[in-house]
């Protein structure tokens, strides 16, 4: 399964996505490329993130890899936003290895990375591109949901994660996916938090829990986290997370609403 769904990427991106047709391009030769681009005041700069790669796994099944899912999203999404005026897109990879070359015990640096190169390329927003399972096998969990930062050191970051969440929430419904309540922070709209049980930011506020957006706060941009679907649900996993005609669909509907918040318009 994972070789074929490699194969179909390879095929995918050689045919109508990546103008080089290299899978491998570097984040550094495109962000010289587009450079000019990103120096208009009225652009917006937008850093697409799939999450995972061949070194930091994602959720595996047997139907299922999530760092290759989450690529194909990401190429869906940046060829749909590229339809509109005003905004530069980046990947933090464009390929199924890690960015930096890093092993599997270097996660926390190949986050750390990701949002160094956000960051490098001034970006107004990262987009981590993800999919959920249970931790306890809970197949009942199913849907989307956006993780947001949380009100704590910089709210008015907090405030726009929350609003382009909705967003992008409100295109990912119109795909059939439900809201999820998450079990872990519930509150019945999609939108959550998660707070840092130990780490603080500078003020002794709780950190966010997750590193990309603690590390977006800290660097002064706002970061988001796409959850689209759940792998652990057989609903979720055969009507959104099976064939890249889905992701496309997925890829179109994030850019969406990104497109909808920042209100761009199409060329």
């Amino acid at each position: 399964m994972k070789n074929l769904n490699k194969k179909l990427l390879a095929v995918l991106l050689s045919a109508s996505i990546i103008v080089t047709g290299v899978v491998g391009s570097s984040t550094t030769a495109d962000a010289k490329k587009k450079s000019a681009k990103s120096t208009k005041s009225n652009n917006i700069v937008v850093v697409l993130d799939a999450g995972h790669d061949s070194a930091h796994f994602g959720c595996h099944t047997d139907r299922f890899i999530e760092e290759t899912a989450n690529l194909y999203i990401a190429y869906y999404c940046k060829q749909e936003l590229e339809k509109y005026n005003d905004v530069t897109v980046y990947m933090t990879r464009y390929g199924f290895e890690c960015p930096y070359g890093l092993e599997e015990n270097n996660k926390a640096d190949c986050l750390s990375n990701r949002v160094d190169f956000a960051k490098s390329v001034k970006a107004d927003v990262l987009v981590s591109l993800h999919n959920d399972y249970d931790p306890d096998l809970d197949v009942t969990q199913n849907g989307s949901k956006i993780i947001v930062p949380n009100q704590n050191y910089k709210p008015d970051i907090s405030n726009k994660g929350i609003a382009l969440g909705q967003s992008i929430l409100t295109q990912l419904t119109t795909t059939g996916l439900n809201i999820n309540d998450w079990k872990l922070c519930p509150n019945g709209t999609g939108i959550v938090t998660r707070d840092s049980s130990s780490s603080t930011y500078p003020d002794g506020s709780a950190k966010d829990y997750y590193a990309l957006i603690n590390k977006s706060k800290t660097a002064g941009f706002t970061c988001v986290i796409v959850e689209h679907g759940f792998c652990t649900n057989e609903s979720d996993l055969t009507n959104h997370l099976s064939t890249p005609e889905q992701y496309q669909e997925l890829g179109i509907a994030d850019a969406t609403g990104i497109a909808n918040y920042y209100g761009l318009k199409l060329k």
